[in-house]
């Protein structure tokens, strides 16, 4: 995954140059993630600096997905998912993250529950799901491409104005 597709990503979903995702600037956590996957292939050990770098990118990923959802018209749920993921991304260590998910747990699983949506819905609902399960830098690529694909060609709703 590149640096620039991840930004990209998130500069398109977020609808803002600069996203204030992070606790850190874009560039930085995708330079931390970089570092620390470059040691473990170079038989560094895998240890919690590694699975924080991941989380955070896979945080990012998610968040983009979610807004864009939430902008096809998701719903409230959405919405609160869209928030926990957002704090999770502020936090500045691995047990942060997961006290935040853990804590708000039952919300992702009504995002699943008795959720009737479109195709569009549907696609990105499942780029999210792999999102969540996926556990390399090769697998997020895909994810952050076939993402970036499908926001060439979703319809989002128009918004109504209030004249």
């Amino acid at each position: 995954m590149l640096a620039s597709d991840f930004e990209l990503l998130l500069q398109r979903a977020l609808h803002t140059a600069q996203p204030d995702l992070f606790d850190k600037p874009i560039e930085v956590i995708f330079k931390n993630f970089d570092v620390a996957e470059s040691r473990v292939r170079k038989g560094g050990p895998v240890n919690n600096d590694v699975h924080f770098a991941f989380e955070k990118i896979r945080l990012g990923v998610a968040t983009a997905l979610m807004q864009i959802f939430t902008d096809l018209g998701g719903g409230e749920v959405s919405e609160k998912v869209l928030a926990v993921l957002k704090k999770a991304a502020k936090a500045t260590n691995i047990n942060q993250i997961d006290a935040i998910i853990q804590k708000e747990n039952k919300v992702f699983d009504k995002l699943f529950q008795d959720l009737y949506t479109n195709t569009e819905g549907e696609l990105i609902l499942d780029l999210f799901a792999r999102t969540l399960e996926a556990d390399s830098r090769r697998e997020m690529n895909q994810i952050v491409k076939e993402t970036l694909q499908a926001l060439e060609n979703l319809e989002f709703p128009e918004e109504e104005n209030e004249d």
